[in-house]
């Protein structure tokens, strides 16, 4: 009987060592196959073809892109609001007209006060200087 267990106590000694031996590689195996995803995951991060350093590149953009559409939409409404006036408003119509194309009405002197020191500053011209000259022209012609 002894003779018997001792056999079975060798054979078992070899299948645990084994199985040891298996599950030893296995762990080994998997060990590397881990390392290897979690390295490949980095490389990925940092240098593949949407790394992070491309999506902090592109958030940056995003956000200057949307401060822009909401200056554009401010912008717009402004322009909308002067548009209506445009259309509805006798009195704006004539602001403009006065301001931008230096209509005056009939009857009416334009005064135009120049400091000397900005003459001399200022060489290009002015439209407001081309308004005066066409006026003078207009008034000499009468």
């Amino acid at each position: 009987m002894e003779k018997n267990q001792y056999l079975k106590g060798k054979r078992f000694l070899k299948s645990s060592l084994k199985t040891n031996k298996f599950s030893i590689g296995a762990e080994r195996l998997l060990l590397l196959f881990t390392a290897i995803s979690v390295l490949y995951s980095i490389y990925i991060i940092l240098f593949g073809k949407n790394n992070i350093f491309k999506y902090i590149e592109r958030e940056r953009i995003k956000d200057k892109l949307q401060s822009e559409v909401s200056l554009i939409k401010k912008e717009n409404q402004l322009l909308k609001k002067e548009i209506s006036y445009l259309k509805n408003d006798r009195f704006f119509i004539e602001k403009k007209a006065r301001e931008d194309l230096g209509l005056v009405k009939e009857n009416e002197e334009v005064y135009i006060l120049v400091q000397k020191k900005e003459k001399k500053r200022e060489k290009k011209e002015r439209w407001i200087d081309r308004v005066i000259q066409k006026y003078q022209e207009f008034i000499l012609k009468k």
